[in-house]
């Protein structure tokens, strides 16, 4: 279809080409990539390119900037047109920020234009700016280079790196920034290599503080022999991108894995000659809220990242003093938090100390404890005990309401039975 329409366009006297992210994606793999397609259309004005997409669906203009004119029929096409009519091939590519993103491929003729190198820098895989403006035009491709780096598998160009530090990161709307943070996290197999670079570049230190503090930040050597939190924050993100496919959510698990050790820099003190961080899983779960919250993250990653920030040792210290857990703190472990979720970070954390550590046996223990209490590892406890059961029973809701409430739930973590739990209200009633 888009051959047709490329076909059409040239009968009036204008040219299509793919460019940006799908040229670069078609070079490295030797196929068309699923997803959006960027298209650029030379030699038509607006009105002209309206008229003959109109033919193949209702055209749809959006973006304020640059527009993109999308079909009804195919929104996955973004049509543009350069931002003056008599631009030239060159000047549209230098308006693109890496030489990796910068070419034409003609959908005709499959014509590649490259003006930059991109096709070399893709050979040598260097992520290196078209011109000296490309941070000043648009600072948020300090983050993309990192990006791109990480999920490529990339070095970045040394003069690329010094504009990058140079390059202020002042306005860069959140929302943007929460963009290419999932993009790194959720595309990139090694997140670390991308997380690198915004250190060295002071990327970290400049717009994140709570994750530049986890560099320098010392943990025991006998308990982390990687070194401070940020190496492990790195291991930890790293393995979590792998095992990111059995997650019901990557997103949040991908977040937490970044933030789970927030709280540390704040709790870490010497006791008795050792390194200890008590408390830093809650100090975190605050921490990563205030940080989601600063990039206007939706409530439901904020809600999901908090609960595993929170739990993430959990599986862990409870294995350890396996003897001595009771029903009870399974039941209320379960009742917060999704386990099997939960059990994937948690393995991550529990990997991710530069040495080879099997995880099995604190998964098959916790899970066969859920398992043998009859409980579901990914949902929380529904209540035996609920108002309409109390109002039935001639309570009116008050005061005490919610504390009764309250006790008939504990008592069901502490495996009492319905029968038992009314009981007792009717009991508590008399």
């Amino acid at each position: 279809m888009i051959t047709t329409i490329a076909r059409e366009i040239a009968s009036h006297g204008g040219r299509v080409f793919y460019t940006g992210g799908y040229v670069r994606d078609y070079l490295l793999s030797g196929q068309a990539a699923n997803g959006d397609i960027d298209l650029e259309v030379f030699g038509l004005n607006k009105a002209e390119l309206t008229s003959v997409l109109s033919t193949y669906g209702q055209p749809i203009e959006v973006g304020k900037s640059f527009p993109i004119i999308k079909i009804s029929h195919h929104p996955q096409w973004d049509f543009t047109l350069p931002e003056k009519p008599e631009i030239s091939y060159w000047e549209a590519c230098a308006r693109r920020d890496f030489t990796i993103n910068a070419m034409l491929m003609d959908v005709l003729t499959g014509e590649i234009l490259d003006f930059f190198g991109g096709q070399e820098d893709l050979e040598n895989k260097l992520i290196r700016h078209t011109t000296e403006h490309v941070f000043t035009d648009d600072p948020l491709r300090a983050y993309r280079a990192a990006q791109l780096a990480a999920r490529f598998g990339f070095s970045i160009d040394a003069a690329t790196l010094e504009l990058m530090k140079q390059s202020n990161l002042d306005d860069i709307k959140p929302e943007r920034i929460l963009e290419e943070l999932r993009k790194l996290l959720l595309l990139a197999p090694q997140p670390s290599l991308g997380l690198s670079y915004m250190q060295e570049t002071g990327i970290l230190e400049r717009r994140h503080p709570m994750l530049s503090r986890l560099v320098g930040c010392e943990q025991s050597p006998l308990n982390h022999p990687e070194g401070d939190v940020w190496q492990h924050t790195l291991q930890v993100v790293d393995i979590c991108a792998r095992l990111k496919k059995q997650s019901q959510d990557p997103e949040v698990l991908m977040f937490a894995a970044l933030l789970h050790d927030l709280g540390k820099p704040a709790t870490t003190c010497i006791r008795n000659g050792k390194i200890t961080a008590y408390g830093h899983d809650l100090e975190g779960e605050k921490l990563a809220r205030i940080f989601l919250n600063q990039l206007n993250a939706s409530k439901s990653l904020i809600a999901g990242v908090e609960k595993l920030v929170r739990e993430h040792m959990h599986p862990v210290l409870l294995y350890k003093t396996r003897q001595q857990v009771s029903d009870k703190a399974i039941r209320k472990l379960v009742n917060r938090v999704n386990v099997r979720e939960l059990l994937l970070l948690a393995e991550a954390d529990f990997k991710g100390r530069g040495k080879e550590r099997g995880f099995a046996p604190v998964q098959e223990w916790l899970m066969d404890r859920i398992s043998r209490l009859g409980l579901d590892p990914e949902q929380g406890i529904t209540p035996y005990v609920q108002g309409r059961d109390l109002i039935a029973l001639g309570l009116k809701p008050g005061t005490n309401f919610r504390k009764i409430l309250d006790r008939c739930f504990e008592m069901q973590l502490e495996g009492k039975s319905r029968q038992e739990i009314l009981k007792w209200v009717k009991e508590s009633l008399a």
